[in-house]
């Protein structure tokens, strides 16, 4: 019979519903939940054992001003915690835009932080225009991207004082020691008017395995 947790069944205080850490099952099976200390996985059929999602998301509620500087600044105002010895997944939505200042310059994105890195890929596609997020872009570009470090991901240079630029970014990374990851991005030079990242840009990571492997996890073979 299913066990029911909740605060009607004469459970005033529920306690949470925790799965303790272990090794998985081999093979998996079908209807399972698994927890082996990083990851959650569930098997739906058979022995498809599949990563359940652990998402840490975050995602601009208002407009965040950047500043007219040539060094890295961060995207969301923010950086996430992540653990040792992991691969993480993640994708981001970044809307940049600025009004002011004509000075050429290039933007790239990358990454900061505390923490230290096995590696990193990722793509992602940008593209830029003069009038507004909402018209169709043009010089449309894609990328991928094998490091942390600032990697120029704009549609070249520009001397235009109204400039909006999108980017959209998937990857993983591989953990080596556990701190903070910052999205970040870059003016080769101060435009003479600052960035601004709009409303609704996002940022979301979460854990798929451990790292120093391939990640493998389903009927692979």
């Amino acid at each position: 019979m299913p066990v029911i947790i909740d605060g009607t069944n004469g459970i005033t205080s529920p306690e949470p519903f925790v799965l303790t850490s272990g090794t998985l099952s081999s093979p998996a099976v079908a209807g399972q939940t698994e927890y082996d200390g990083k990851v959650f996985y569930k098997t739906p059929q058979g022995t498809q054992r599949g990563v359940v999602p652990g998402a840490q998301f975050f995602r601009l509620d208002a407009a965040l001003a950047g500043a007219n500087v040539n060094t890295a600044q961060n995207v969301l105002g923010v950086g996430v915690t992540l653990s040792a010895s992991t691969v993480y997944a993640f994708e981001a939505v970044y809307a940049l835009s600025k009004a002011a200042g004509t000075t050429s310059h290039s933007v790239g994105l990358g990454f900061g932080g505390t923490a230290t890195l096995n590696n990193i890929s990722y793509a992602g596609v940008s593209a830029s225009n003069n009038s507004a997020f909402t018209t169709d872009g043009t010089g449309a570009i894609g990328i991928y991207v094998q490091t942390a470090s600032n990697t120029t991901f704009s549609n070249g240079t520009s001397t235009s004082a109204n400039i909006f630029r999108t980017y959209t970014i998937k990857g993983t990374v591989s953990v080596n020691a556990g701190g903070t990851f910052t999205p970040q991005y870059t003016l080769s030079a101060a435009p003479g008017g600052a960035y601004t990242t709009a409303l609704g840009s996002y940022f979301m990571i979460y854990p798929i395995g451990a790292s120093g492997a391939n990640v493998n996890v389903g009927t692979w073979a």
